[in-house]
């Protein structure tokens, strides 16, 4: 309602307003702009000659006793939605933006750029400041961008979505998910709503967003995603501490000041809206990088003492885990914390399992109590934040804000990224925590020996379970003193590097489970054609091969979008067949943990390097770090390699699966793979875990996979095979 009061206010009306007694984010808009507002809701305060009130669906909406009132003396009253969508057919060209999540960061994004195209567009978008903005500005009538919102005009009374109010010219659809209980009652009624709105529309949609997916005709639209379908494909994306890159394939090379995989999509969707309104890609790269973000959309509030602090918006799961994904992807090395406020009792109660799968994602997470809604009530709903909590074990619930700030000071360590979350009021905590990162003195890491961790989300199939003890391992003395821990204590040991590989089928690992967090990369000794690198074992490949392609070092390109770590990819001596490429073929020497916990050094043919094997399959050492010698050549040969195999690993394998990656070995030259497909079973599913269908030697969990389900398809799976092809097959994953 501020943006539109602003928008208003620039077109000359006269505005005023009125909502409860409590301090907005909204405040400082309504200030700069001088545009006053009274407590309380009475005719009272309002202006004598007072044309038209204009309600929400806040406070009570068409109930709330000013409209009630207004009515009575027959005082124009009209809905937000309405008004918006009046207001709107005003303009040259209207561009709305919709989908349940990353429309605010879009439609800001699109505002952003259209100034600095000189196009000084109006707008109306959903915070109340982004990068050098405001919220809603009115300055010509060419050009409006309005977000658009599925939410219901006034529910329950009126549940109509407020977008239909609108007749946009252009759709920009950045996703579909289940959202707003309190007006849709499933997502299958939510995906009608937008097909609606879409009617007879230019449309720019998501291709790789499944729910849009199935709402749309393909043919007559224009996609964008990752997908080869899509109109505007995206690829090689890259993110770092500071920007995230990208390509659009046949448009061209783009940079962004915003971080995640769900970033991009939406730099993607404004990318294709401004070429569709015919401007130029060279003046659009430029028009989009100086966009920081909106407010409360990873929004930077603080750094000092190597710790960050972060606030963001995400309210539904699916923000919550792009959010945290982001995250982990621009910070590596360190904690993830999220102090989460669930908003609305209806939501939190409806998608209960999704915030607690979402929010585990963090290293830790602190869950304050439900901030209400002025639509609801507690008493509606039998839900708390303790639901969310569950029995995971980095999940806290702490009862009040009070609480809170007296626990953060012994959780935060050197390193952290901290976030406030939430669509509450939970931002307002920020200045006290700020205030006890300046005071306190912090300690480093300082590993601690943990019971019973879950597992869950540190394996890629998403297998459901426990360790009996846990420790993450982030240095080399981490991983010398986790071995001399268990000899202490008479436990086995198991490395969990990226968690892919591997197949859990133990509803609990007993002994010490040790995540290898240990990354480090050093030159040895350089020369004019080949350079000598120490790599540590936690190091992810994905990292290790973009660095190495970037710099021109020859021996890891192919091997871009295997998943995992370096220990994992030498432990399984891990392969490319297009051409044959081994990760240990440049492998000089390594520094093991042996069984004693005593460190040795040992060389290449130590390991006996063979198909899907290394020694320390056998021996159980700890690889602490792995020389490398590589042949220095043109990294752009070296691009161009890495670009063809990932390519070729996008349209041969599931890419962002819940899978541990091919699960069988071959078998005497003959394809795993085809044998079971070739055995009717792609797609066959046992529970959530099913064989896939792009490539039927990946096993997937749908999301709630039971250990027992897998068990059940692996021993269904080699029946079939060997029933028709009369071999043996063996798994190439670790089964633990």
């Amino acid at each position: 309602m501020a943006n539109l009061a602003v928008i208003l206010k620039k077109m000359g009306k006269n505005v005023t307003g009125c909502d409860i007694e409590e301090e907005f984010i909204t405040d400082k808009l309504l200030t700069d702009n001088n545009i006053n507002w009274t407590t309380g809701f009475n005719l009272d305060k309002l202006p004598k000659k007072t044309d038209l009130i204009v309600y929400s669906a806040a406070h009570g909406g068409t109930n709330n006793p000013l409209i009630v009132e207004a009515v009575k003396n027959n005082i124009n009253v009209i809905s937000q939605a309405k008004l918006v969508g009046e207001l709107a057919d005003e303009f040259e060209t209207k561009i709305a933006i919709c989908g349940c999540h990353g429309k605010t960061t879009t439609s800001s994004l699109l505002v952003y750029a259209l100034n600095k195209l000189k196009q000084k567009p109006s707008y109306l978008v959903g915070v109340p400041f982004f990068t050098d903005y405001q919220g809603g500005d009115f300055q010509n009538k060419k050009y409006f961008v309005v977000e658009a919102d599925e939410y219901g005009v006034n529910p329950p009374v009126d549940k109509t979505p407020k977008f239909n109010f609108l007749n946009p010219d252009y759709i920009i659809a950045t996703n579909i998910d289940f959202d707003h209980p309190d007006v849709y009652k499933d997502i299958e009624e939510t995906k009608k709503a937008f097909v609606n709105f879409f009617d007879n529309k230019k449309l720019i949609a998501n291709i790789d967003d499944p729910n849009l997916l199935r709402c749309i005709d393909t043919s007559k639209v224009v996609t964008y995603g990752e997908s080869e379908k899509a109109d505007y494909q995206i690829i090689n994306c890259k993110i770092s501490e500071n920007e995230s890159a990208f390509e659009i394939k046949n448009v061209g090379d783009f940079k962004i000041s915003l971080f995640g995989k769900h970033n991009i999509f939406n730099a993607t969707a404004v990318i294709v809206q401004l070429l569709e309104l015919g401007f130029k890609t060279d003046e659009i790269k430029k028009a989009i990088l100086g966009f920081s973000g909106a407010e409360r959309r990873f929004e930077q509030v603080y750094f000092k003492n190597n710790i960050y602090l972060f606030d963001d918006y995400a309210h539904h799961p699916a923000e919550i885990e792009a959010t945290i994904n982001a995250a982990k992807a621009r910070f590596k090395d360190r904690r993830v914390i999220v102090i989460f406020q669930p908003h609305t009792y209806s939501r939190t109660s409806n998608l209960l399992k999704n915030f607690n799968e979402s929010l585990s994602l963090a290293d830790i997470g602190l869950i304050l109590p439900i901030f209400a809604s002025a639509r609801e009530t507690s008493s509606q709903f039998k839900v708390s934040s303790k639901d969310i909590v569950g029995k995971s074990k980095n999940l806290n619930y702490v009862a009040s804000n009070d609480q809170l700030i007296d626990q953060i000071g012994n959780i935060i360590k050197d390193g952290d990224v901290i976030f406030t979350m939430g669509a509450g009021d939970v931002y307002k905590l920020k200045e006290q925590i700020i205030r006890i990162i300046n005071t306190k003195k912090l300690k480093s890491y300082n590993p601690q020996i943990e019971k019973n961790k879950d597992l869950t989300f540190l394996n890629t199939l998403r297998s459901n379970t426990t360790a009996e003890y846990f420790l993450d391992a982030r240095t080399r003395e981490d991983l010398i003193e986790g071995k001399k821990f268990a000899l202490k204590n008479k436990l086995p040991v198991f490395i969990l590097a990226g968690g892919s590989n591997l197949a859990i089928v133990k509803e609990k690992i007993e002994g010490l489970v040790i995540k290898n967090n240990y990354k480090e990369m050093t030159i040895i000794k350089e020369a004019d054609d080949h350079v000598l690198l120490s790599v540590s074992s936690g190091y992810p490949v994905s990292l290790l091969v973009n660095e190495t392609v970037k710099k021109g070092y020859q021996g890891f390109e192919y091997h871009r979008g295997l998943p995992g770590t370096v220990g994992g990819a030498i432990y399984m001596n891990s392969k490319w067949t297009r051409p044959e490429s081994y990760f240990g073929d440049s492998l000089v020497m390594g520094y093991l943990v042996t069984g004693l916990g005593e460190i040795k050094e040992v060389d290449k043919k130590y390991f006996e390097f063979a198909y899907d094997y290394s020694i320390l399959q056998k021996t159980k050492e700890i690889l602490l770090e792995a020389v490398f010698k590589l042949k220095k050549i043109s990294s752009s040969i070296l691009e161009e390699r890495a670009k063809s195999a990932f390519e070729y690993r996008k349209q041969t394998q599931p890419m962002g699966e819940k899978t541990s990656g091919c699960f069988f070995k071959n078998v005497e030259g003959k394809s795993a793979g085809q044998m079971i497909d070739q055995s009717g079973l792609k797609g066959f599913a046992v529970g959530d875990f099913f064989v896939s269908s792009i490539h039927a030697n990946f096993i997937i969990n749908r999301g709630h996979g039971q250990t027992k389900d897998l068990i059940k398809l692996v021993k269904i799976i080699k029946e079939r095979v060997k029933q028709k092809f009369e071999v043996e097959l063996h798994e190439e994953v670790i089964i633990i």
